[in-house]
């Protein structure tokens, strides 16, 4: 139940820098997991924020489609393109991923991390991704996990829901993708993070009115540090139950849906 002493629901497009450790470690699971699975090189990264992870399909050498809800993220993917001078054959396309036009069967992949726990209707954007994978192809999904886990923080970040295994493999199955398979991902280590030191410095920085993600980072060696620890975590992803978020592999199957 939301009280008033609950942060109000955050609009991501008001801060694009948004990054930090726990951020850059779960988009190394999801290259870890993409790459060595790719049929080809086209990558659509569907929800792609302020563009760091399309930052890193590119420098794999992949050419990479980018879409988001918010005009701004996408300026910001645009830029950040453009400093790398990789804005060539990497188009970047505002959109809601539930009611956007894609091109049928254009990708080879597609990517959607952390998007789908923000929509109301989470069956229509795998349609769509559905819709723009070729058949064979593959579609990348990460989402928070465990609904009882459900807190201010996730009411704060604009999330609809918290997903379990079962609940995120039956959608891809209904969507049409075929051999989903579904792994637990951020124990210890992540969930000790979340719980314990990123909603305390989140509260602060509210408390302070700081809206902004950047205000109070913690100094850079710190992040870096925080980033190697939580590498420790990949040696129970899929084996444990305390599991912070989920990270699901998918393939179209062979013949248009």
């Amino acid at each position: 139940m939301t009280t008033t002493s609950e942060p109000r629901t955050h609009d991501w497009g008001d801060t694009p820098e948004l990054f930090g450790p726990r951020h850059d470690y779960r988009e190394a699971l999801v290259m870890r997991r993409l790459l060595p699975a790719l049929p080809g090189p086209r990558v659509l990264n569907a929800g792609a924020g302020a563009g760091s992870l399309t930052l890193k399909l590119v420098d794999a050498g992949l050419r990479v489609t980018s879409t988001d809800f918010s005009a701004e993220l996408c300026d910001w993917t645009r830029e950040a393109l453009r400093r790398r001078g990789a804005e060539e054959g990497n188009p970047v396309i505002p959109g809601d991923l539930q009611t956007l036009e894609l091109p049928e069967a254009s990708f080879d992949a597609a990517v959607c991390a952390e998007v789908l726990e923000h929509l109301d209707d989470d069956m229509a954007a795998l349609g769509r991704l559905h819709h723009a994978v070729r058949p064979g192809g593959l579609l990348l999904v990460t989402v928070p996990a465990n609904p009882y886990r459900y807190d201010w923080t996730d009411q704060w970040a604009g999330h609809r829901r918290r997903y379990t295994v079962e609940m995120l493999r039956d959608r891809l199955l209904a969507a049409g993708f075929t051999e989903p398979d579904v792994q637990g991902w951020g124990f210890p280590l992540t969930g000790f993070y979340h719980r314990h030191v990123y909603r305390r410095a989140l509260r602060r920085r509210l408390a302070a009115g700081g809206g902004r993600a950047a205000d109070g980072a913690p100094p850079k060696i710190v992040a870096k540090v925080v980033r190697a620890a939580l590498e420790l975590d990949s040696a129970f992803a899929g084996r444990r139950p305390g599991y912070h978020g989920l990270i699901a592999l998918a393939r179209r199957g062979d013949t248009p849906g």
